[in-house]
């Protein structure tokens, strides 16, 4: 991907698909697909893990990668260190030449996106007007295998939308190429830009509190087919209704019941693309009583009808 003339040259667009079985990773079966463009390359990795997995990790090479963990929980070690990315976090990371270990666990499937791109596609992208970016980039001045701002952020709505948009797509050809590079940027820029105002929001949280949360978010991935009150909802983590929707906002970057919705749609989108199910069998199965409402906030997530999606 050419950033500076996005014209010149025109880069070919190579798109690969691939199921991994268990015999050739040695662990869980995986699906993969990847877009290539130049120097940037987008991956979509998705699996589930019937234990607790550890992988070797080789990462040739230098590169910037901008990460967002879709569903489930992941981790890395390199070096003597330990990172674990959740459900609806992202962050950015400088790796060069490293070695390590991926972490598996076990449990419901695990989803990921990535972006990769050169240290000169990141360098050219590097602004004054963002001292956060330019804070990382200094950093990159001193020889160094792996580097990251040292926390993750939620992933926002506008972010899922534009992953999503990505991904489903209709444009070909050089009109894919532009489209890509356009969201790239756009994607690129709400990253720097959440973290370059960054502000921890959970200082006043307590770590039980923080665990009260995360089990306020799995109990929402469980049971999305069902009516939840923010009363009910406190009651069975054991956590007062104010902490509940300020804590859940601040740890996860949404209200409780824009979480709820957005579980749902992912979930959707999953059954009609892998399970071809029809938009009506879908719409019960996230738990929408009329097929209109549920088409409405489909349209509204990711700004096509389930219907064009199944198609």
């Amino acid at each position: 991907m050419n950033i500076v003339q996005p014209l010149y040259p025109k880069h070919q667009i190579v798109e690969t698909r691939r199921l991994y079985t268990r015999e050739q990773t040695a662990g869980p079966e995986i699906s993969y697909k990847e877009i290539s463009m130049g120097d940037a390359r987008m991956l979509w990795y998705s699996y589930v893990a019937d234990k607790e997995y550890h992988m070797p990790m080789q990462l040739p090479g230098e590169r910037v990668e901008m990460h967002f963990k879709l569903q489930g929980r992941s981790g890395v070690s390199y070096e003597g260190e330990h990172y674990v990315m959740h459900t609806n976090e992202q962050s950015l990371f400088y790796q060069h030449d490293l070695e390590g270990e991926y972490t598996l666990f076990p449990g419901e499937k695990s989803a990921f996106f990535e972006v990769e791109f050169s240290r000169s596609v990141f360098e050219s992208l590097v602004t004054e007007e963002c001292p956060f970016l330019q804070q990382f980039s200094e950093k990159l001045q001193t020889p160094r295998h792996h580097l990251w701002p040292g926390h993750s952020m939620a992933i926002t709505p506008q972010m899922h939308m534009i992953i999503a948009e990505m991904s489903n797509t209709t444009y070909t050809g050089q009109m894919k190429r532009l489209f890509l590079e356009a969201k790239l940027i756009e994607l690129f820029l709400l990253q720097a830009s959440g973290f370059d105002q960054y502000t921890p929001c959970t200082t006043e949280l307590r770590s039980a509190d923080i665990e009260r949360l995360h089990a306020a978010r799995h109990y929402l991935e469980q049971h999305f087919m069902d009516d939840c009150s923010i009363i009910f909802l406190a009651n069975q983590v054991g956590i007062n209704q104010k902490k509940l929707k300020q804590g859940f906002k601040a740890l996860f970057g949404h209200t409780v019941f824009g979480y709820l919705s957005h579980v749902r749609m992912e979930k959707a989108r999953q059954l009609l693309l892998d399970e071809k199910k029809t938009v009506g069998e879908v719409s019960e199965l996230v738990g929408y009583q009329h097929p209109q409402h549920f088409a409405a906030a489909f349209k509204r997530k990711y700004n096509i009808l389930p219907g064009t999606l199944k198609n």
